[in-house]
């Protein structure tokens, strides 16, 4: 037996020896809290109920703001800019409405639907995906110093591989309701 065992390691050294260096694993999966909301940081609204109106700013000016700012961050690190995407926006403003509409900050849609699944129904086919969330930030600086201060969305953020984005936002009670998809597409 012992010579099998022999045997078994020196083959499974030479198939590790085959394989290369490994790949690293992608940033593992953060599941946000559903309820209670977090307390409000620098840059929030209260939670207190009260709904608050956006500044007066375009829903496409607004993801271009978010959009850039992850990429002051982005390229600070070494990593590409993201390029907006349509698409991404149409995603990313439909699942800020429903979280507005249902006061939850979840990163599963009203309909079971997860962030990939958004992206593909609003005509993106999405590869590698991940998805930030907030809710009270007041303006696309404030919501992405928010996802910065935080160092799990601090690594979905800084991931070097994602090449595209969109970002909405919607107003409404504990809001506004910010939403970033980041992805790479096939």
């Amino acid at each position: 037996m012992t010579g099998m065992r022999r045997a078994a390691l020196a083959l499974g050294g030479t198939l590790l020896a085959w394989t290369g260096p490994p790949v690293p694993p992608p940033p593992p999966h953060y599941q946000a809290p559903l309820w209670p909301l977090p307390a409000p940081g620098p840059g929030s609204a209260p939670r207190d109920g009260t709904t608050y109106a956006l500044p007066e700013r375009s829903p496409d000016s607004a993801a271009a703001e978010v959009v850039a700012a992850v990429n002051r961050h982005r390229v600070q690190a070494g990593c590409r800019p993201v390029r907006l995407r349509a698409s991404l926006n149409r995603a990313a403003r439909s699942h800020s409405a429903d979280m507005a509409r249902r006061q939850r900050l979840t990163h599963t849609g009203g309909d079971g639907s997860g962030p990939a699944d958004r992206m593909r129904a609003a005509g993106y086919d999405p590869g590698h995906t991940a998805e930030n969330i907030a809710a009270g930030p007041r303006t696309p600086e404030a919501a992405v110093r928010t996802w910065i201060d935080s160092p799990e969305h601090r690594v979905i953020l800084l991931t070097c591989r994602y090449t595209h984005a969109g970002a909405g936002v919607a107003p409404g009670a504990g809001g506004p309701w910010w939403t970033l998809d980041l992805a790479t597409g096939r």
